[in-house]
């Protein structure tokens, strides 16, 4: 069956959504999941074929999944939830947030936005498709290294090294399965102009995936919220104390 692995700590306090980002897995929330359980309850998924959920059997959007995540919510009895969203994460949050408003609090998205893929980044994801089916190691290694500043490479190589590992693990058609997915996503910036919760963009200074002029230009259409943070790509590993502390939701 594709469904997504998922971890509920109930402390009957309001309800986080955690969704990690490609070629990542809900551990990598740990750096804060422990100051945000002071004040909330805290759902996390694995997105298909990373961590513990297993490969799906047919290629997916992230409308089907955010309807996973509705029945996760239905079984949990969850009415509710602040979105946070990592990444990839960020564009499912959207997803979901376009398909179930009346849910949904907050959205915060982490080195993520609302907008689609350009034609050049699609250009850029299809050659990846095409690189990982003849070399998956070297795709991994190069992918996970790009997200990070050569200072981060250095400073961070435990962390990155553990991602690695992680990474090594999903298998070819579940990295395709997930590079499609995001290449033919659809663009939610216009439906989240129409929505009444708060939008929080927390920004890399230094991300060369999604530039911090990107996310400026979302941010005044949406008159949303955006905290910029010095690191590069990987802001929930780098600095997951200042993604705390920007969090729109946490008093």
């Amino acid at each position: 069956m594709n469904d997504l692995h998922y971890s509920f700590i109930n402390n009957n306090q309001p309800v986080v959504l955690l969704i990690h980002g490609f070629l990542g897995s809900m551990e990598q929330w740990k750096y804060i999941e422990q100051d945000l359980l002071t004040t909330h309850s805290l759902l996390k998924i694995d997105l298909p074929g990373h961590g513990k959920t297993l490969e799906f059997k047919e290629d997916y959007t992230l409308e089907k999944l955010s309807l996973k995540i509705d029945q996760i919510l239905m079984i949990e009895k969850i009415e509710k939830i602040h979105v946070v969203g990592h990444s990839m994460g960020g564009y499912l949050g959207c997803a979901f947030a376009k398909a179930r408003p009346e849910k949904t609090r907050s959205l915060t998205l982490i080195n993520s936005i609302a907008s689609n893929d350009t034609e050049q980044r699609k250009q850029i994801r299809d050659r990846s498709i095409q690189l990982i089916e003849k070399h998956q190691a070297a795709y991994v290694s190069m992918a996970i290294g790009n997200l990070f500043t050569v200072e981060e490479r250095k400073l961070y190589e435990t962390r990155i090294s553990l991602m690695k590992q992680q990474a090594d693990k999903i298998s070819i058609r579940s990295i395709i399965q997930a590079l499609k997915c995001m290449r033919d996503r659809s663009d939610y910036l216009p439906l989240l102009k129409e929505v009444d919760f708060p939008i929080t963009y927390l920004c890399g200074q230094q991300d060369e995936i999604v530039p911090v002029e990107l996310v400026e230009r979302e941010r005044v259409h949406l008159r949303a919220n955006t905290r910029i943070i010095d690191n590069g790509h990987m802001s929930l590993l780098i600095n997951p104390l200042d993604i705390l502390k920007n969090m729109y939701f946490i008093d």
